[in-house]
């Protein structure tokens, strides 16, 4: 039995979507796990199905999720990858790796024993043939929780959260990253086995591991609003008809993401002109030449112009607006490589909360830099508090296009009345660096803005 992405490209439980009631939802803040279970799809262990991770099927997902407390509302695949849309966030899957990302009270590392036993079942045929222990990379980490006292299982706590990583993987490191007395700080767990040198040598010629989040509290309410919906769970949401069904959820969702430019964070057409009205300022390149700059610019727009809709990105968008409000959405990328990009938005006066979540690894020559997604992100929820975080491999002396972008990103944003509180800079292990911002508005200024 395979996944269902091989039977179609898409999958949707209308009832359960239609029916979902997330009246008492309330912890937006994200716990994200990251497993690699090898370095690449070349490493896949031979004799077995070529497809890795994404052979094993739907009905073993929904298990994994039982435990994590969350559910599979949606589907959608490529050539690269499938990206599962869940009650409570997204789950993506590659041939060598799995990403999780789930919200409010679940609990994502109840379902470890889970996962490997799913694993060496549907891969190996036997029960003990893949270790924990021999997994090649583990990445965990989460913001800190508006209500920590709601957590249920080990997340109630980080040393235990930790404690129970460290007694599946090897070599782990935790850090705690920016002011622990503050209400926004961030947690990060790495591990995994020492890496060999030639494993090693042909990943990075292969492909640079990058995650870039935005994460963002106290939501301009007039942004915050568009992802309030006055439908109702239940029959009303569901269509049946003899064509096709759907849901009302979804249907929202989808139009809710072209409203408010989600479909559009990658398009290289809306290029750093679009936002000098917004930041009075030179692009992110910060060029002391501003003719040269949008000449530059303009000829980039111009050989775009040639490509397909949507520019040198094609897209496979799934989105959800939940009742009475909240919204979810994954965006996987269909010609270029196993790049998607996630968003998770709890709109609720008092603790609104927003997170962007992207892998696509940015560099000098990319069609649309990390600021460029950073303002139009910005543009579209506008925080009063946000950090940014990046973890990405260490390119062994070549430009981090990324961490370049963002080092400087305090000079983009104070025309925006933005101060920047913090910047921490990690060496972590396996040849990764990690780079931490947080960022704040006056009071004053957000009015201003309102």
């Amino acid at each position: 039995m395979v996944a269902p992405a091989y039977f179609q490209d898409s999958y949707v439980d209308h009832t359960l979507s239609a029916n979902l009631d997330s009246t008492y939802a309330f912890e937006g803040p994200e716990k994200l796990l990251e497993i690699w279970f090898w370095p690449s799809e070349d490493h896949l262990p031979k004799g077995n199905n070529d497809e890795g991770l994404r052979c094993i099927p739907l009905n073993k997902w929904v298990e994994i999720l039982d435990l994590v407390s969350c559910k599979i509302l949606s589907m959608k695949s490529s050539k690269f990858m499938d990206a599962y849309l869940l009650s409570e966030s997204s789950l993506f899957v590659f041939p060598n790796k799995i990403i999780l990302k789930t919200c409010g009270t679940t609990t994502t590392l109840a379902c470890l024993e889970k996962v490997f036993a799913v694993v060496n079942e549907e891969l190996f045929g036997q029960p003990k043939k893949l270790s924990s222990h021999e997994i090649y990379k583990i990445f965990y980490s989460r913001r800190s929780f508006m209500f920590p006292d709601k957590q249920i299982h080990v997340h109630k706590d980080w040393k235990n959260e930790v404690k129970l990583l460290n007694e599946h993987f090897e070599n782990g490191k935790s850090y705690i990253v920016g002011d622990f007395n503050s209400s926004d700080h961030w947690y990060l767990y790495v591990g995994g086995i020492v890496e060999d040198e030639d494993d090693k040598k042909h990943v990075n010629e292969t492909a640079h591991d990058q995650t870039f989040e935005i994460l963002m509290t106290e939501l301009n309410p007039e942004c915050a609003a568009k992802f309030i919906t006055s439908r109702k769970p239940g029959a009303e949401s569901l269509i049946e008809n003899e064509v096709e069904d759907h849901d009302l959820g979804h249907d929202i969702g989808i139009a809710t993401m072209s409203e408010t430019d989600l479909d559009c964070v990658f398009d290289p057409s809306r290029s750093n002109v679009d936002f000098k009205n917004l930041t009075h300022l030179p692009s992110p390149s910060l060029s002391d030449n501003l003719e040269m700059e949008d000449e530059i610019q303009e000829e980039k727009l111009s050989a775009l112009e040639t490509k397909s809709k949507g520019g040198v990105f094609d897209f496979i968008h799934d989105a959800f607006s939940f009742s009475p409000c909240g919204y979810s959405s994954n965006s996987i990328c269909s010609n270029q490589g196993g790049y998607y990009y996630t968003l998770h938005i709890t709109p609720e006066s008092g603790w609104s909360y927003a997170s962007f979540e992207t892998n696509y690894p940015f560099t000098e020559n990319s069609p649309v830099s990390i600021t460029d997604v950073l303002l139009r992100i910005l543009h579209i929820f506008e925080p009063r508090k946000f950090s940014l975080t990046l973890i990405s491999e260490d390119l062994e002396g070549k430009v981090n296009a990324g961490y370049n972008g963002l080092r400087n990103s305090h000079l983009i944003l104070k025309d925006l009345g933005y101060k920047k509180q913090e910047r921490v800079k990690y060496d972590l292990r396996s040849e990764y660096k990690l780079l931490y911002l947080n960022f704040e508005k006056s009071e004053s200024m957000n009015c201003l803005n309102s």
